[in-house]
């Protein structure tokens, strides 16, 4: 997988440590998918004991920059999902 599909990929939150803001929750077990997890990932998490939510975003734009070691040079990616971009060279 390269930066660019993994930055579109489904992606796995977890709820395990202290939030940032307000009331500081924690909530170990729970797990926020998003949407298109594929079925059997969703159903061996929920076999394991996690809390399973589902959502059509789990995030904000995801943004990363790969190092091609063999090439000598970067790759930039982007989510498909805000206005972001990730430029490399």
């Amino acid at each position: 997988m390269n930066a660019q599909e993994a930055a579109e990929a489904a992606n796995i939150n977890s709820y395990q440590m202290q939030a940032s803001f307000g009331a500081h929750q924690s909530e170990p077990g729970k797990l926020l998918l998003r949407e298109d997890m594929p079925a059997w990932v969703q159903r061996k998490l929920t076999q394991m004991g996690y809390d399973i939510e589902t959502k059509a975003l789990t995030s904000g734009p995801i943004t990363a920059i790969e190092f091609d070691q063999e090439q000598g040079g970067f790759w930039g990616a982007a989510s498909n999902f805000g206005e972001d971009y990730g430029i490399a060279w």
